[in-house]
């Protein structure tokens, strides 16, 4: 991690277009997604305004939307930290997904059907990138990402979708810390591939244990290197 993720932010990273308080927003999700932000590290707004160039307003803006989503935790008189995810946290977040990938599989097997090669293209993007000698682990999670994705949106559900984006994004800062791990990105990578399987030859029986299991077993992964690392 670097000492002082607030000196990487720059103003050429908001552009010239468009609201600053979502810009904002944006350039610090991203960064408390990525890791650059250490959970428990403080966020302080005067700062990160005059590193960015703009007044304190649309930094609070922005940092009052973190908090709303739970990225960040505001403590009156002691200030701004980022949040980090625990175990009870990392417990709930698969409980919530498994509910919801499951019936998504379920209720829009028939699209998921239709859509293998978009899933089969995904699987093949994540092989050729696990082959460089020098993965982007960046790569890796948007693939694993857009699997999930193309589960949840065979359903055919908008409010869905954003509900589970919405917390999603708290298993992607999280999974981040797993991608070093080179025995389990090519396990989950077995499990996709396991899936996909299942889809390809209409068992949908067989596609929702090894969906199941797979969620399960990135769980168990997360919440071991938790206990092992205490890396939250």
């Amino acid at each position: 991690m670097r000492e002082n993720a607030v000196d990487t932010i720059s103003s050429n990273e908001l552009g010239n277009v468009g609201d600053t308080k979502e810009k904002i927003y944006h350039v610090l999700k991203r960064m408390i997604m990525k890791r650059e932000f250490t959970p428990n590290e403080r966020l302080d707004a005067y700062e990160i305004a005059n590193k960015l160039g703009v007044s304190r307003t649309p930094v609070r803006d922005a940092l009052n939307m973190l908090d709303g989503e739970g990225f960040i935790k505001t403590m009156p008189r002691k200030g701004t930290f980022v949040a980090g995810i625990y175990r009870d946290d990392l417990v709930q977040i698969f409980q919530y997904r498994e509910m919801i990938e499951l019936f998504c599989l379920d209720s829009g097997f028939s699209n998921l059907v239709q859509a293998v090669p978009a899933f089969e293209q995904i699987i093949d993007n994540w092989d050729r990138e696990i082959q460089k000698k020098e993965y982007e682990g960046s790569i890796i999670m948007e693939s694993d990402v857009q699997i999930h994705k193309l589960i949840v949106q065979s359903a055919g559900n908008p409010r869905i979708v954003k509900s589970y984006e919405s917390l999603n994004c708290h298993v992607q800062t999280a999974r981040g810390y797993y991608l070093q791990d080179r025995e389990r990105i090519d396990a989950s990578q077995a499990e996709h591939k396991a899936i996909l399987h299942a889809i390809v030859h209409n068992d949908k029986d067989l596609a929702s244990r090894m969906l199941k299991e797979h969620l399960n077993q990135t769980l168990n992964s997360l919440i071991r290197m938790i206990d092992v690392f205490k890396v939250f």
